[in-house]
């Protein structure tokens, strides 16, 4: 009798996960048919991307499972599961920014930058350590000390001394009235915003500028970027990266960047030396 219902569950079982696979490849098309490929590839990793599916391929089944039973009871499990999917997903589109972009054209006539250029050229010789600390600073206005930071604290710098942009207090009052359409949530399980830290990571500033509209279709084009734009880039094909085209260009005619990738501000021919993601320009 026992023997008997095991082979029952088991049964049941293999078929939600075959039914779940199957909901899962449509699902999987429907998202590369809404969001494009190129959107779906832009995921930090695969292995994420698996995880997700697993988890997904799971709960469906479970969900599945619980359907084939009799009952109101069962039912009920069932529609609270599946809004609970629905509701994951959503967070997840959201987080990873997988919503359509409305692009600029990035051979539009630009803006004058140069003053954000020369902001952050006052950089070079000052901030002259990379350190990715955590640390506890002022609001609004906060900065860790010049003599160190990220790559994107080249960036805060830079538009708060070149323009008055405090980036801290925009991406920080941004994320209060839309904290899921940041990856905090996904990226790195923080469940509230967090002055601190969030205008100094390039993934939060990279959907700042999106949802700001500053944002430009990405080209290898090297005509496309101007003095004072802002370009983010993946090294190493995982790690987020951001820096500011300068007004000088190397002896192919490739614009220089300025940014902080280990050494300190430094001013460099490293355009496409990484993978754009994104680029970005201050009107």
């Amino acid at each position: 009798m026992k023997y008997c219902f095991v082979v029952s569950v088991f049964r049941e079982m293999v078929i939600g996960m075959a039914a779940a696979a199957a909901v899962l490849l449509l699902t999987g098309c429907a998202v590369v048919g809404l969001f494009g490929a190129e959107s779906v590839a832009m995921l930090s990793s695969w292995k994420e991307l698996g995880c997700g599916a697993g988890v997904y391929i799971v709960a469906l089944s479970s969900v599945i499972l619980v359907c084939r039973l009799r009952g109101r009871r069962a039912a009920l499990c069932a529609a609270i599961s599946l809004a609970l999917i629905f509701a994951v997903c959503a967070v997840f589109v959201c987080g990873k920014g997988l919503l359509p972009k409305h692009l600029g054209d990035p051979s539009a006539a630009p803006a004058n930058g140069l003053d954000i250029v020369a902001a952050a050229r006052s950089q070079i010789g000052v901030t002259v350590k990379y350190d990715p600390a955590y640390v506890k600073i002022g609001y609004p206005g906060g900065d860790v000390p010049r003599d160190r930071g990220v790559c994107s604290d080249v960036v805060v710098r830079a538009l708060r001394d070149a323009r008055g942009i405090d980036l801290q207090k925009l991406v920080h009052e941004d994320m209060e009235a839309h904290y899921l359409m940041y990856p905090s949530l996904t990226r790195w399980r923080m469940f509230k915003p967090d002055a601190n830290i969030d205008h100094r990571r390039v993934l939060n500033l990279e959907r700042f500028f999106e949802r700001q509209g500053w944002s430009l279709e990405v080209t290898r084009d090297k005509s496309h970027y101007h003095p004072g734009d802002i370009v983010t880039c993946l090294i190493g094909g995982d790690l987020p990266h951001i820096m500011i085209i300068a007004d000088r260009k190397s002896q192919h005619g490739v614009p220089l960047v300025i940014h902080n990738v280990g050494d300190g501000t430094q001013e460099e021919d490293r355009l496409f030396s990484y993978v754009v993601t994104g680029h970005h320009r201050i009107p």
